[in-house]
């Protein structure tokens, strides 16, 4: 979060103005404060398309801006805590700004429950991982390994997979040409084969696999987005500017 409360020389800016009502001045701080919330917000999205490789529309919607009004004069920009069915920004992004560990996410979760994720284990995606345009592990596919491995609690049992949906996609379609094929799990590496959930491949003289998630501990990241740096800038070069501006437009409207 960033909170705009600048303390500017308010008396520097207005000692050479004339004919100027103090109790015009709650009105161009207000003013003044969200003009500079908004050239902070747009820097900010501006960033994450220099940082981020191919940002997803949802990150690019990811902050919040609070105005300011006359009577808390603070604007304050931070990302959305609430996201639906997704993953609240904050817990994604901020690792990003201010590094380390990431959350689990429900999918890592959902594994740990069954106990199949060893715990204090993450997951990344494997080699037979299907990544969708945005650069994500695509969704279904998400849904298809927690189905198969049962990994859905009460509330969404009715999605696991039974026996016959095991044996089902086990076999090849003839009508879209799909292979069939079985999901497992790896504690601890085996065979030369890491911790993850392995996908099996059957062919007539034999079998294949490949990773679909591997397990691995906790995953640091350096911090990639200045967002605090970033917004500090834009005020430190904006906000006079604006308040100048703020304080003409406030007495314009006084005289009319």
């Amino acid at each position: 979060m960033f909170n705009i409360d600048v303390h500017a020389d308010v008396e520097t800016i207005i000692r050479g103005l004339r004919d100027f009502d103090q109790r015009q001045l709650p009105y161009a701080m207000t003013l003044a404060l969200n003009n500079t919330a908004k050239i902070v917000e747009r820097a900010l999205y501006a960033e994450m398309k220099r940082v981020f490789d191919r940002p997803t529309a949802y990150t690019m919607n990811s902050l919040w801006v609070k105005l300011a009004t006359k009577q808390t004069l603070k604007s304050v920009i931070r990302f959305k805590d609430r996201a639906g069915k997704g993953t609240p920004a904050e817990k994604y992004l901020g690792p990003q700004v201010r590094g380390g560990s990431r959350h689990w996410k429900r999918h890592e979760k959902a594994l740990q429950k069954v106990g199949l994720l060893p715990s204090g284990m993450f997951c990344v995606p494997g080699s037979a991982a299907r990544i969708d345009r945005d650069g994500n592990m695509d969704k279904g596919q998400i849904v298809q390994i927690l189905s198969y491995l049962r990994a859905f609690g009460e509330e969404g049992y009715k999605a696991n997979m039974s026996d016959k949906g095991r044996a089902r996609v086990a076999k090849d379609n003839k009508r879209t040409g799909a292979r069939g094929f079985a999901y497992f799990v790896l504690k601890e590496k085996r065979n030369g084969l890491v911790p993850g959930v392995w996908q099996r491949f059957q062919f007539a003289h034999g079998s294949a696999v490949r990773p679909v998630l591997i397990f691995v501990k906790s995953p640091s990241y350096s911090r990639r987005f200045d967002f605090y740096d970033v917004a500090e800038r834009v005020v430190k070069r904006h906000f006079r500017t604006e308040l100048e501006k703020a304080i003409k437009e406030a007495m314009n409207t006084a005289f009319r």
